[in-house]
C-alpha cells in the first residue's frame, strides 16, 4: 500500500464535542518527496465509493481512532489542489480521545493518506530531467496522523467554532442525484440551525464576511433535505434553475462575476452525474450585451427542460 504524508502548519477544531476536525491531508498536482505527482482528480472515485474510511495513528490498523466522513479536492489556482478532509475522532475510546487531543494541541503535526494504485493508473514521465510517476487514480484506504511525511504545503484548516469568513463558490462534489419536484424554500427551512457543515453540503455559494453558521450566508441551495435535517441528493431541477439564474433569469444574481463560473461548475457537475447535459453558461462579457428577450429565452429554455422532467414524471406514474 502506498502512503503520502502532509505537514500541518496550524490546527483548529470544527466541533470539539463531537471530535471533528477539517484538514488538508494531501497536496495533488505537485511533486512530493517520493518524486510522485498525484493528479488533482485521482481521489474522486474513492471519495464517491469508499467513504467513510478509517482514521488511524501511524498507519497501524490496530489503532482505529476515527473515520473520514467527507472529502473533496479543492483547486488552488496554480495547477495544484488540496484534499479537504473532514475527520471525526471516536471520543468513546481512550485512543480516539488521545488522538484528537494530539491533533488539537499541535503535538502531532502531519497527516498521511494510505492507498492502493489500480492497474494502469500510473504514468511514468520525464520532467525537468527527473523521472516522475503521475498517479491518475487510486483506491483510498485510510488517513493517519504521523510524525513525518512527504506531501508538501498543506494544513489543518478552520472549523465550526472559529471558521474563517469567505466569499466563494463552494467546490463541486459527487453525490447521488434526484429529479423529483423541487421546493427550495422548504428544503432550506428543514436545514438545522447553526450547522455550517450542512450548509456547505446543501448550497453552492457562501457570502463574503458573513457568519458561516448562518443559513443566510449561503446561496443556490440545490440539495434535498430530509425531515430530520440531513442533506441528501442533488436535485436536477434545482441545478437547472440555478444555472438559468446565473444566466439572468428571475432577475439574475448579485454574486461577483468572478464566482459565477465556480457556481456554474458546481451545479453543472451534478447534472453530468445525472447523465444530463448542463445548459451553457453565458460569459459576463456576452451577458452585458444581451437584452430582455435573451433573458426571457434563457428562462424559457429552463422551463422547457423542467417541463420535460414533469412529463417524465407523468409517464412514469
Amino acid at each position: 500500500m502506498e502512503r503520502k504524508n502532509t505537514t500541518l502548519s496550524q490546527v483548529k477544531v470544527v466541533d470539539e464535542s463531537q471530535g471533528i476536525v477539517e484538514a488538508f491531508t494531501n497536496t495533488m498536482g505537485a511533486i512530493d518527496l517520493d518524486g510522485d505527482i498525484i493528479e488533482p482528480y485521482a481521489f474522486d472515485e474513492s471519495i464517491y465509493a469508499n467513504l467513510p474510511i478509517p482514521a488511524l495513528v501511524g498507519h497501524d490498523p490496530n489503532q482505529v481512532v476515527g473515520k473520514v466522513i467527507a472529502a473533496r479536492p479543492v483547486e488552488i489556482g496554480d495547477g495544484t489542489a488540496k484534499l479537504w478532509t473532514r475527520i471525526q475522532f471516536n471520543l468513546d475510546t481512550q485512543a480516539g480521545r488521545e488522538a484528537f487531543s494530539n491533533i488539537k494541541g499541535g503535538f502531532i503535526r502531519e497527516w498521511s493518506v494510505g492507498f492502493n494504485i489500480p492497474s494502469g493508473a500510473i504514468k511514468v514521465v520525464r520532467e525537468a530531467g527527473k523521472t516522475v510517476r503521475r498517479i491518475t487514480n487510486l483506491d483510498w484506504v485510510e488517513v493517519s496522523s504521523v510524525l513525518r511525511g512527504a506531501s508538501p504545503g498543506t494544513a489543518t484548516i478552520a472549523a465550526k467554532a472559529a471558521a474563517l469568513a469567505r466569499k466563494e463558490a463552494l467546490p463541486p462534489h459527487q453525490t447521488p442525484t434526484d429529479d423529483s419536484p423541487w421546493d427550495g424554500p422548504s428544503a432550506e427551512v428543514r436545514l438545522p440551525l447553526g450547522d455550517g457543515m450542512a450548509y456547505e453540503d446543501a448550497f453552492a455559494y457562501v457570502d463574503d464576511g458573513a457568519d458561516p453558521d448562518m443559513k443566510g450566508s449561503y446561496r443556490f441551495i440545490h440539495h434535498e433535505v430530509s425531515a430530520d435535517g440531513n442533506v441528501g441528493a442533488a436535485n436536477v431541477r434545482a441545478c437547472i434553475t440555478g444555472i438559468a439564474v446565473l444566466n439572468g433569469a428571475r432577475g439574475g444574481t448579485t454574486i461577483p462575476d468572478a464566482d459565477i463560473e465556480g457556481v456554474y461548475e458546481h451545479l453543472a457537475s451534478h447534472l453530468r452525474d445525472a447523465d444530463r447535459e448542463p445548459p451553457e453558461l453565458r460569459s459576463a462579457t456576452v451577458s452585458d450585451t444581451l437584452d430582455a428577450s435573451d433573458t426571457a429565452a434563457e428562462l424559457a429554455l429552463a422551463r422547457i427542460q423542467l417541463a420535460r422532467l414533469l412529463i417524465a414524471d407523468t409517464t412514469n406514474d
